[in-house]
């Protein structure tokens, strides 16, 4: 069982205890930094990059900790959750895919 999920599963209190703002903002860098390892979401990325900016970070473990307390879960940018529309994965093997149409572009336009 990993970091997100063991504060997937932990009490409406304890989640408070560990999303209370200062030590909130690196639990919730953490939690999606582990969630982004596991399912490579886009907005789980962004996410974690809005949560090293302090002055944001601070912010959004406050919104963290409100959604705690009135829906007993993390929502903000993580899977599942208010992404603003904001889809889509990261992998690598798009942009191989990308490298190999352009390849064949190339060998067709040099055919011609």
């Amino acid at each position: 069982m990993g970091f997100p999920e063991w504060v997937d599963n932990q009490t409406k209190g304890v989640k408070i205890l560990l999303f209370i703002p200062f030590w909130g903002w690196i639990i919730g860098f953490l939690y999606r930094l582990f969630k982004f390892i596991d399912t490579k979401e886009t907005a789980t990325l962004i996410g974690m990059i809005l949560f090293i900016i302090p002055f944001t970070g601070f912010i959004l473990s406050v919104v963290d900790l409100v959604f705690i307390i009135t829906e007993d879960k993390i929502k903000l940018f993580v899977p599942g959750g208010e992404n603003f529309g904001i889809t889509g994965t990261v992998s690598s093997e798009s942009n191989d895919e990308a490298k190999k149409e352009e390849k064949a572009e190339e060998t067709e336009n040099k055919a011609e």
